[in-house]
């Protein structure tokens, strides 16, 4: 029975996916019909190439906070190694840039299960954190059309009913911990309602939050960084207004590493603030370079490696077998405290 309802809706969702790949084909098409060949191979010959260095180190950088906020939001219920959680946020990112449905998520709760992390909580946290991170981007977004000057109207309304739209969102999760009567709900809510405990520790929400809105705020110097290899002199405001954009469109399911959706939001965003398209493509291709390939060439054999791992030791529930395939006994916390 679950087979024959489970068939139509993987259908759907094929439809669904094939309409928003052709929009955005179609898109891309659109903003860049007037493109110049010639002006667009110019514009990467003349790239600054230390600068580009410099944004791939500051999104491995990004990698560093990012695992940083897992053993601020884990702790202290659960306390994998931070070196581990390093190793952990680089082979979900991997995951997430080669598969079309985002697997780096479901990546995390496997591995993060093997370190003695119920799922209900890990997923908890992933929500917890995408939640914030879109809030902490929308907070760094909400000056921007004030003091871009030649936006159009729709913008400032635009930027300042996605954040907050997000900043009631996070409101809601956080009434959620302290009033919801976890057991009374069924098991799967339960186990996610647990999963934001950590919100209800001050400290540990404050610091998460600065965490993340650190990383969100280091993805937009590298976009800077890359802005300036390609000699657009846009202010910081305007750079940070482009990233809002690409996280925007990156909420819209598509292709593995949302190719595609990204360049849109790029290219659009840059089309308001009247970027030639030749520049404004050539951003959006090393920028998305810039975040994709890094995560790819060091999170992949990673990735491969809790694979091998896992065809080996498939009931393992121990944290040293995933992190150094040994066989150390299991040192993990009970799921509940």
């Amino acid at each position: 029975m679950s087979e024959t309802r489970a068939a139509p809706k993987k259908r759907w969702d094929l439809v669904v996916r094939v309409l928003l790949i052709g929009t955005t084909v179609i898109s891309l098409w659109w903003f860049l019909r007037g493109l110049d060949a010639r002006a667009f191979s110019d514009t990467l010959t003349r790239v600054d190439v230390p600068l580009l260095v410099v944004a791939v180190l500051l999104n491995l950088v990004a990698q560093v906070v990012r695992a940083g906020s897992w053993v601020v939001m884990l702790g202290p219920r659960h306390q994998p190694p931070a070196g581990r959680l390093l190793r952990y946020e680089f082979a979900a990112q991997a995951a997430s840039s080669i598969s079309p449905a985002r697997a780096g998520e479901l990546l995390r709760l496997w591995m993060l299960k093997h370190e003695g992390v119920p799922v209900g909580i890990t997923g908890a946290l992933i929500v917890l954190k995408k939640t914030i991170g879109a809030a902490c981007m929308g907070l760094l977004a909400l000056a921007t059309p004030f003091v871009v000057p030649g936006l159009p109207g729709w913008v400032t309304g635009f930027v300042i009913g996605v954040s907050a739209l997000m900043l009631v969102l996070l409101g809601l999760l956080v009434v959620t911990a302290y009033r919801a009567p976890a057991n009374r709900l069924p098991k799967m809510l339960h186990s996610m309602v647990d999963g934001m405990y950590f919100l209800k520790d001050r400290l540990r929400f404050s610091s998460a939050s600065c965490l993340i809105l650190v990383g969100e705020m280091i993805d937009a110097a590298a976009a800077y960084a890359v802005m300036r290899a390609l000699h657009i002199g846009l202010s910081v405001a305007a750079v940070v207004l482009v990233v809002f954009f690409i996280d925007f469109s990156n909420v819209l399911p598509g292709a593995p590493a949302n190719l595609g959706t990204f360049e849109v939001g790029a290219v659009y965003c840059l089309s308001l603030l009247h970027v030639a398209p030749d520049a404004a493509l050539g951003f959006a291709l090393l920028f998305h370079a810039q975040q994709v390939l890094p995560q790819v060439v060091v999170g992949l054999p990673l990735q491969l490696h809790f694979l091998s791992v896992r065809r080996k030791h498939p009931g393992t529930n121990d944290p040293g077998t995933i992190g150094t395939v040994t066989t150390a006994p299991p040192l993990v916390r009970s799921d509940h405290d």
